[in-house]
């Protein structure tokens, strides 16, 4: 019974998609998972941060060192995502599967998504979006964050 329930945990854990797995299940496991995993799973939790409206859900991962082609650093992102969740609601994102490449402490995932939201205020307009975005990510301290958005494509 003990061990029934010991795999019943570890599968919630894993089938959840957790952001990070911790040290002692990789150890318990013997698994590694591979960069591009990682890398997906930091992207799968932006977008339930983005869908839950939680801000530091999304700013976990990213680089404090932050900056983008209209010169936003981390404090402007962090000023655009708290302005973005005061004005809109009921946040829906459907992705495909991003395609990541990896070149040493460096990557690039193309994103493609649909993005819907419900302003909450009659000088808003309703966003209804859908394109692609190269998101740029470097390994630091061990996690992949995220160093830059590209333009909505």
């Amino acid at each position: 019974m003990r061990h029934a329930i010991g795999i019943a945990v570890l599968t919630v854990v894993f089938a959840t998609g957790c952001a990070s797995t911790p040290a002692n299940i990789a150890s318990i496991t013997g698994t590694r998972e591979s960069d591009q995993t990682l890398i997906a799973r930091v992207l799968d939790d932006v977008h339930r941060g983005m869908e839950s409206r939680r801000i530091y859900k999304v700013l976990a991962h990213v680089s404090p060192g932050y900056r983008d082609s209209e010169g936003r650093d981390y404090e402007d992102i962090q000023a655009y995502l708290a302005d973005f969740f005061d004005r809109y609601r009921d946040v829906r994102i459907t992705r495909a599967n991003p395609k990541i490449r990896i070149q040493g402490e460096r990557a690039q995932a193309l994103e493609s998504f649909g993005t819907r939201a419900d302003a909450l205020s009659a000088n808003d307009i309703n966003i209804n979006v859908q394109g692609e975005v190269v998101v740029s990510l470097r390994k630091e301290n061990g996690e992949w964050k995220i160093t830059e958005w590209g333009e909505l494509r």
